[in-house]
């Protein structure tokens, strides 16, 4: 759970963890900043004692001195962490040290040394809230600090003119680091939610892609998989059918029986070859299909397929078939392709007719076998329980509508309806 942030606080604490990765590094950074800060502030005394300085001003002796002016440093520097959580605390804190250090001792010159880390807090604060806040803050550092030097100037000094003037020197070297701290902190913080940003849509991107990636193989792999179930079915019917005739005719007429076993095995042969294209697109890798996307100008062949398997089909075809637009011409052959094999497994033997007939506003394709003879039996065991419905699929995907159902004198009839829309 992410910690509880003050009021005012616009960005996420993430930005400033780009300080603070890790305790080690925390602890790194205030080790710096205390030392650097306690060196500053000691160097005023220490360069007076080695040039002999003996008049000592305080009641409190100078080991004392120099350890709390220390402790405070250290106080100082590890009040930055709270930036993580609580800019603002931090910022007051910071500066809560230095007025208390000022007050107690009255060694404001010693404490310049100070202003750094109060700048880098607005800092921190900056690179973490809005920019209004953070000038908000920055105004009231300066206030509440300079205000506090100028009323302790005036009681110590006891000249209130003097007091005025003193503040008015320190206040150019304490309001610059402070207000250019917190002018770097909302550029930087800036900068941080830009990138942060950047990230985000790139990440957003990428699993838009693999989304788009993963929605395009399953895409593919239904269109292979509808692909096998034409191809095979198709096939398999054949092989049956043609199975069926060979074991009808071998008592009889055996030679034409092995005639109808070489067909047997070139169909085999057909439907190995059909299948190892579908099933070589489930292996390719960024490869152009080997054969473009058969439609009704190749229902011709289809027709002769069935023919020469022994099936009585008659074809007829009306208007611009071959000007269709692409995708309701091959969606029309796969219906097709669908009532055909249907017709072989359903109703072997029974004489079929097809015509196709291409209007100016739509395309009807209509599929009708009789009834099969008394001595043919339908072949189970070949329909996938698909083929229908994706049939419909396709067509109600283009506006279109299906028909399929029995016919009176016990035939079978299908009607396929698909507008054609130029603008479509």
């Amino acid at each position: 759970m992410k910690p509880p942030r003050e009021p005012g606080v616009g960005f996420d604490a993430s930005a400033t963890r780009t300080f603070f990765r890790t305790r080690r590094a925390a602890a790194i950074f205030v080790v710096i900043v205390s030392v650097m800060t306690t060196l500053q502030v000691l160097a005023t005394p220490i360069t007076a004692l080695i040039d002999g300085f003996e008049d000592w001003p305080w009641e409190i002796p100078l080991p004392l001195l120099f350890a709390t002016l220390t402790a405070g440093c250290v106080v100082q520097a590890a009040a930055l962490l709270l930036s993580d959580r609580w800019p603002r605390t931090a910022v007051a804190a910071t500066v809560a040290v230095y007025l208390a250090l000022l007050i107690a001792f009255a060694i404001p010159n010693w404490l310049v040394g100070m202003y750094l880390v109060v700048a880098l807090a607005q800092f921190l604060l900056a690179s973490r809230v809005s920019p209004t806040w953070a000038i908000v803050c920055g105004v009231l550092v300066v206030v509440v600090a300079m205000g506090t030097l100028v009323v302790w100037a005036a009681f110590y000094v006891g000249d209130l003119g003097e007091s005025v003037s003193y503040t008015a020197n320190q206040f150019f070297n304490f309001t610059a680091p402070v207000l250019g701290a917190t002018a770097l902190g909302i550029w930087w913080g800036a900068q941080v939610r830009r990138v942060t940003l950047a990230r985000e849509q790139a990440e957003l991107a990428r699993q838009e892609h693999d989304a788009r990636v993963t929605d395009a193989r399953e895409r593919e792999r239904a269109r292979i998989a509808q692909e096998l179930h034409d191809v095979a079915g198709q096939h398999l019917a054949g092989l049956v059918t043609l199975a069926d005739a060979a074991i009808s005719l071998a008592p009889a007429r055996p030679e034409e029986a092995i005639r109808l076993v070489g067909e047997v095995r070139n169909e085999g042969r057909f439907a190995a070859a059909s299948l190892s294209g579908a099933l070589s697109d489930l292996h390719a890798d960024a490869t152009a299909p080997t054969e473009t996307t058969r439609d009704l100008r190749r229902a011709a062949e289809l027709v002769e397929f069935w023919s020469q398997r022994g099936m009585p089909v008659s074809f007829t075809a009306s208007g611009p078939v071959t000007d269709l637009p692409a995708v309701v011409s091959t969606t029309a052959y796969r219906a097709l392709q669908e009532a055909l094999t249907n017709a072989a497994k359903h109703a072997p033997g029974a004489p079929v007719t097809v015509t196709v007939s291409a209007g100016p506003d739509d395309l009807v394709v209509r599929i009708g076998n009789e009834a099969p003879g008394r001595d043919s039996t339908p072949v189970p065991g070949l329909d996938l329980g698909w083929g229908l419905r994706g049939m419909r699929e396709r067509i109600e995907l283009l506006r279109g509508t299906l028909f399929a159902g029995p016919t009176p004198t016990g035939g079978w009839d299908v009607r396929i309806a698909i507008p054609i829309d130029p603008v479509a």
